[in-house]
Parts: structure tokens; C-alpha cells; sequence
């Protein structure tokens, strides 16, 4: 990805965290560069990184490992229009015996998205620092909705 398209993801990844999860953004306090270079340094280097496109745009991302969904957001200008679910039908392609993630559990929006789309909440639990955020765990099997 070159650098100016990986300014523009991030932008849109800290866009939609924003819109998500605004109490934590605040609380934590991360500046455009601390999330870029988070973005370049951890989350591009331990994921593969899908980005959705709409009108020769990025409008959204997923990062993937092996079982396991890292991130995904979408623009929050772009949602409602099927990115989250095309990049989540995406992630369940490339996993095809399962997926988990984790979201906060305030982050009623996103609770909702996964459930709506058959992911279980497995477990409940805090998520490490520096966010100590209650979180949950969400689980896909296939088969099983």
C-alpha cells in the first residue's frame, strides 16, 4: 500500500473508532501519527489488510489473521450501504471453519452488526492495556447461526 493510501485508511479507521467509541478515543488520546504509526507498525505487519473501495475510494477495511478478525470498520459516512457486511462475508471466505473477535461491549453498534450477521458472544471479559475496556468475544462457526 503506498503511503498516501495508508494515510487514507487510517484516516478512515480512526474516523469510524471515533463514531464507534468516542468516550475511549477521548480517554485515550491518540494523535493521527500515534494511529498511523500503530496502524504500520502492528496492526499492517501482524494482519492482512483487506480495503473495501467504492467510487475509486477506500470506504472501509478489515484486518485478518488466521481465524481471528483484528479490525474492521467502515467509514462512517459509508455505512448502512453493505461494507461492513461485504468485508465481514469476506473475512468468513477466507475462514471458512470459523472466526472470532473482539469488540467492546459498549460499542452497541458493532455488537449489533456482528449479531445480526451470526456471530455469538462467547465470552466477556476486559480488554488489555492500555484500554482495560470491557469487552466481548464474538465467535462464527459455520453452520451454526
Amino acid at each position: 500500500m503506498a503511503p498516501d493510501e495508508l494515510e487514507t485508511v487510517v484516516r478512515i479507521w480512526c474516523r469510524s473508532r471515533e463514531r464507534a467509541q468516542p468516550w475511549l478515543e477521548v480517554r485515550m488520546g491518540y494523535t493521527e501519527a500515534d494511529s498511523l504509526s500503530h496502524f504500520r507498525e502492528v496492526v499492517a505487519v501482524e494482519n492482512e489488510v483487506w480495503v473495501a473501495v467504492a467510487d475509486d475510494a477506500p470506504v472501509g477495511l478489515v484486518a485478518l489473521r488466521a481465524g481471528f478478525i483484528d479490525q474492521l470498520y467502515v467509514d462512517p459516512d459509508a455505512q448502512g450501504a453493505g461494507v461492513g457486511s461485504a468485508l465481514l462475508d469476506h473475512a468468513k471466505r477466507a475462514n471458512p471453519a470459523g472466526l472470532a473477535l473482539f469488540t467492546h461491549q459498549a460499542n452497541t453498534g458493532a455488537r449489533r452488526f456482528y449479531e445480526r450477521r451470526g456471530l455469538r458472544a462467547v465470552a466477556f471479559g476486559v480488554s488489555p492495556s492500555p484500554e482495560c475496556e470491557p469487552d466481548v468475544r464474538y465467535a462464527w462457526e459455520p453452520g451454526r447461526s
